[in-house]
């Protein structure tokens, strides 16, 4: 083989090559590929379930947006006495909790921004939980307490 017909190849090859990375890079910086795009979140909201049930679903969205998003649980739950840390950038937010029963409780104009919020969860942290504790502890105190059998 000649030296330009190897010169030829190995340029060849090399152009190839860098074509190939230069592609991966633009996919990869414009959130294309398949990859994740890397935010940097700059907040922290810590839910600290301090409640007597267990939180099923948590939703938190920019305020006004016309959709939740997806369930930030993740198909998990929070028990009273757990918490949940969520990255979040600088806004404000709304947020959606449903309790065990389906009982949803949404708060407004949450101030998140470039600082870390503690939300503690307590029966009373929306009316409809308040509700909906004090229903729980009326239908337990109406059932009558079974007897053990011999």
């Amino acid at each position: 083989m000649t030296v330009a017909l190897v010169m030829v190849i190995m340029t060849t090859r090399l152009t190839s090559l860098l074509s190939s990375c230069l592609v991966a890079f633009s996919l990869a910086a414009c959130g294309g590929g398949g990859g994740t795009t890397t935010v940097i979140e700059d907040s922290r909201l810590v839910i600290d379930n301090q409640s007597s049930f267990v939180i099923d679903e948590v939703f938190l969205t920019n305020v006004n947006s016309s959709s939740w998003g997806p369930n930030r649980l993740g198909g998990d739950v929070l028990f009273p006495g757990e918490t949940l840390t969520l990255g979040v950038n600088c806004g404000f937010y709304d947020a959606l909790l449903v309790d065990e029963d389906g009982v949803d409780c949404e708060l407004h104009d949450l101030d998140l921004c470039l600082n870390d919020a503690v939300w503690v969860i307590r029966n009373n942290t929306c009316t409809v939980f308040g509700a909906a504790a004090q229903e729980r502890a009326e239908k337990a105190a109406a059932t009558p307490a079974t007897a053990a059998r011999p």
